[in-house]
This record gives C-alpha cells, structure tokens and sequence, in this order.
C-alpha cells in the first residue's frame, strides 16, 4: 500500500502543480494554445493554397507540354507526308522523263536505222551504177581493142598486099 500511496501522492502532486500552473498561466497558455491554433491553421490553409497553386501549375505545364508535343508531332507528320508526296512526284516526273527518253532513243534508232536502209540502198545503186559503167567502159575498151587489132591486121594485110605487089612488080 505504501508504493500506491506514493504513487497517488506523486498523481495528486502533478495534478496540485497543474492547478497553479494553470491559475498563474492559464491565460497566457490559453492565448498561445489560440495562436498556435491560428498560425497552425493558417500554415495548413497556406500549405494547401501552395499545394492546389503547384497541382495547378504543374497541370497547366503537363497541358502545355501535351499541347507543344502534339503540334510537333502534328508538324512531323505534316511535314512526312509533305515528303512523302514531294517523293512521289519526283518519282512520277523521273518516269515520265525516262518514259520520254526511252521513246527518243527508238525514235532516234528508228531514224538510225532508216538512215542505214537509205545509205545501204544509195551504196548498192553507186555499186550497180559503177558496175555497169565498168561494164560499159570495159565493153567500149575491148570493142576499141578488137577494133585497134582488126585496124592492125587490116595494116598487116595491106602491107601484105602492098608487099605481095611489090613483089609482083
């Protein structure tokens, strides 16, 4: 019994103390507990106007960044599909040139081929041309020997004659 007297003593101290503590300070503490209410109020309310200014900036900046990707994204795509019809107009125009220079080159071959038939045609007729002149010079050249050879036996036989009267004479 003697530990619970003393400890009842000791709660009945504690308890006495706060009483005189309360009766000398008991305004003074009353009015810091108020104040610290207050400011702790105050510093909450603070706390959470910062807290819902930064959720909204940082919704405002995640917005804006959605916004700026988007558009960049949109430009890429704006711009690859600006590539992609550049490309395929390239493409046709390179067709359409090589379809126009393929059809030159048969032209061209065409004309090279017909001018080959012409230059072929005019060497065969100068062929046959100089064929029959040769023909014709070399007819004239023996017709002019036979008749050099007939000219010189017909002077042989005159000189024969004249010879065959001399001797007769």
């Amino acid at each position: 019994m003697g530990v619970q007297a003393r400890e009842s003593g000791v709660s009945g101290d504690a308890v006495g103390v706060d009483k005189i503590r309360d009766l000398l300070f008991g305004n003074q503490m009353q009015d810091y507990d108020r104040r610290f209410s207050k400011l702790e109020e105050r510093f909450l309310q603070r706390f959470k106007d910062v807290e819902s200014e930064a959720k909204r900036n940082l919704e405002m900046y995640e917005s804006n960044a959605k916004k700026q990707v988007e558009s960049l994204a949109a430009q890429l795509r704006n711009e690859k599909d600006a590539r992609a019809e550049a490309d395929k107009e390239i493409d046709r125009n390179l067709r359409e040139q090589n379809q126009a220079l393929e059809k030159q080159v048969r032209a061209l071959s065409d004309q090279l081929s017909e001018l080959e038939r012409e230059v072929a045609d005019r060497i065969n007729r100068s062929d046959q041309l100089l064929r029959e002149e040769i023909k014709q010079k070399n007819e004239s050249i023996q017709m002019l020997i036979e008749k050099m050879f007939s000219d010189l036996s017909n002077v042989k036989t005159d000189r024969n004659l004249l010879a065959g009267l001399f001797v007769e004479v």
